[in-house]
């Protein structure tokens, strides 16, 4: 599958030396890679959170982040979309691709990645005195997006992506801090939605959500890979294997395995993701 090497009289035959993105459309089949991080680092001072991670993440596919608590998964999430450049400690190097463009290349402007690789929170994130309305299209005006008629278009859109218009359209005038967590939440992945993005990163988006306003979460990640790749991040091993196509074990700032979810759950390669999944430790 890989372009045979163009052969010179000094040459021995060969081939090119596949690129990440061959080798593991070769190793997990063709579907599209929509981003790829390459030899990746997070470092605060002296501490490193991330150490030399290269991995794809795939179109239409839900990627879950597993791994115990301080092992670099959220450090992990937050560099797909520079959101490490908020930070004054945190120093990332490495590249991060989105298709083709590098996000780190200086040239790129940090904000429109962030339309392009939207963020949920772990706690939901809703501006509790504006209006539901206003909550969703909050990104939107703040580029000085003022018609409307479009807005309203956006805004229910977003609502009906996010499974939340049913229970609001009659209200949108309400304060956002009015509505139950889940509810808060689901406003929250509406708001990203509005901004049109093309990835959509999740970090523990139902670790506070009771069980019914978790399952509605998930019902709606598998949605909404239809149209948009998603990571998340997860605690909950029993909710990656429900909800990932994909996942990635993370252990001391490492990525020590990744591959399809059931695949690794049912056989991990790694005793150290053996041991996880099983419980030794985490």
């Amino acid at each position: 599958m890989f372009k045979k090497k163009k052969q010179s009289e000094n040459e021995l035959p060969g081939y090119d030396e596949p690129t990440l993105k061959q080798k593991e459309e070769h190793r997990y089949g063709s579907s599209k890679i929509r981003m790829e991080s390459k030899n990746l680092y997070v470092k605060y001072g002296s501490n490193i959170g991330v150490k030399n991670v290269s991995v794809p993440i795939y179109n239409n596919k839900v990627t879950a982040l597993v791994g115990p608590s301080g092992c670099g998964k959220t450090t992990f999430l937050r560099a797909l979309n520079r959101m490490h450049d908020l930070s004054r400690d945190a120093i990332v190097t490495g590249k991060v691709f989105l298709d083709d463009i590098n996000i780190y290349d200086p040239k790129v402007n940090p904000v429109t990645i962030r339309r392009k690789i939207g963020m949920v929170f772990q706690k939901p994130t809703p501006f509790p005195t504006m209006s539901i309305f206003d909550n969703v299209v909050a990104g939107l005006k703040l580029v000085g997006i003022r018609d409307r008629k479009f807005l309203n278009e956006v805004c229910e859109k977003a609502l009906v992506q996010a499974a939340l218009f049913d229970e609001v359209k009659d209200r949108l005038n309400s304060p956002g801090g009015s509505l139950s967590g889940g509810q808060q939440q689901r406003l929250s992945i509406a708001r990203a939605l509005a901004i049109e993005p093309e990835v959509l990163l999740m970090d523990e988006p139902t670790s506070s959500l009771d069980p019914k306003s978790t399952l509605k979460i998930e019902d709606l990640m598998v949605e909404l890979k239809k149209n948009y790749s998603i990571v998340i991040v997860t605690h909950n091993l029993a909710q990656a294997g429900r909800i990932s196509d994909y996942s990635i074990f993370m252990y001391l700032g490492e990525m020590i395995e990744f591959g399809k979810t059931k695949d690794m759950f049912q056989n991990p390669k790694d005793k150290r993701t053996e041991e996880y999944l099983t419980g030794k430790f985490g």
